[in-house]
């Protein structure tokens, strides 16, 4: 284990190294990151602007949501987002480079890349969640603290789940990057907003098939002490649990996939 890891550091050493080359391109796609949040923002206090509540969520507990599964998407992106791209190295036959070397392919294709943009995820985030303690006067206790980077690893694996999931279609049909946008974007963009708006069938469909309820709306929920119609009262303290069950499911679908894997000859 402590070899993977630090196999890890060395191959996303690697990939920072070689993105600084480009350094304009560097900090123009942080700030391209932070800038495209911004607006997501200003439209939702827009939004709120005359109606003041949506769902029975003010405009700063809908950012605390927002932030939430902003952060935990940043660190989606620099382990798992090339993981959509996986068709393309097994059309053009450059997957079988990640079979013939002593390591484990999962984690030698999810540690090829490290994805800079991340840096403008964390950003934003860190400066939300400052500015949205300060307006709801959260009390920060270390067990809530502790909750809050529980919930978040849940997030990243329930996000990086989806797209190991999405990934491994590739390896029976050999094209799966359309499920992305089919699957994916949409489960995303249900997140910037509290479930209780959908209808009924929708967030049982986030909480149970694809869990994304569990990425931000149950545990925000929990830490601003607000209710969750049609679910148990605190149920967002099963994020971490929801999200390890449902990556070792993806990891699982994975390796199945892996074990199906024929290579196109390209």
């Amino acid at each position: 284990m402590l070899r993977y890891v630090e196999l890890y550091f060395k191959l996303v050493g690697a990939g920072i190294r070689a993105q600084l080359q480009y350094r304009f391109a560097f900090v123009m796609r942080i700030v391209g990151m932070i800038t495209a949040y911004s607006g997501t923002a200003i439209t939702m206090w827009v939004m709120l602007y005359q109606f003041q509540e949506l769902g029975s969520w003010n405009f700063y507990e809908m950012l605390f949501l927002f932030a939430i599964a902003i952060l935990s998407w940043g660190f989606c992106i620099i382990l798992f987002f090339h993981f959509r791209s996986l068709d393309t190295y097994i059309l053009n036959g450059t997957f079988d480079r990640f079979l013939v070397r002593p390591i484990n392919p999962f984690f030698h294709f999810m540690a090829m890349k490290f994805d800079v943009a991340a840096f403008g995820q964390f950003i934003f985030s860190i400066f939300i969640f400052i500015w949205v303690s300060i307006e709801l006067g959260i009390d920060w206790s270390f067990g809530k603290f502790l909750f809050l980077l529980a919930s978040i690893v849940g997030g990243v694996l329930i996000q990086g789940g989806l797209l190991v999931i999405i990934s491994a279609l590739a390896f029976w049909t050999t094209k799966s990057e359309q499920f992305y946008w089919v699957v994916m974007y949409p489960a995303r963009n249900l997140t910037n907003y509290p479930l209780v708006i959908y209808p009924k069938f929708v967030q049982w469909f986030t909480a149970f098939v694809i869990p994304f309820g569990f990425v931000n709306y149950f545990p925000a929920a929990v830490i601003l002490g607000k209710e969750t119609p049609f679910f148990p009262e605190n149920i967002g303290y099963l994020a971490p649990i929801v999200g390890i069950v449902f990556f070792v499911i993806a990891y699982y679908i994975w390796m199945l996939g892996l074990s199906r894997y024929k290579s196109t000859g390209s």
